[in-house]
């Protein structure tokens, strides 16, 4: 399956796009995902194990399964005040 992952912040900058793509084997977990990304944009690695996934708006655990067509998003962390 392909996934249109979109980057923000910091991961954006990183990645120098707003979406990258990654191939998947169909109903790969969120983990694996991490794992394509860390090895086909070796620039957003470094940022992949403090960064939290969303699957269709929510966040989703490691194990979350994925299916094509699901909107998913990485998101580095963010602090305020």
């Amino acid at each position: 399956m392909l996934l249109e992952v979109r980057l923000f912040a910091m991961l954006r900058e990183a990645g120098q796009a707003d979406r990258i793509q990654v191939r998947l084997e169909a109903g790969s977990s969120v983990a694996a995902l991490r794992t394509a990304i860390a090895r086909e944009f070796p620039a957003l690695a470094p940022h992949l194990s403090t960064s939290r996934v969303a699957a269709n708006l929510q966040f989703v655990a490691d194990d979350h399964l994925l299916a094509e067509g699901q909107e998913v998003a990485l998101i580095p962390p963010v602090s305020g005040g």
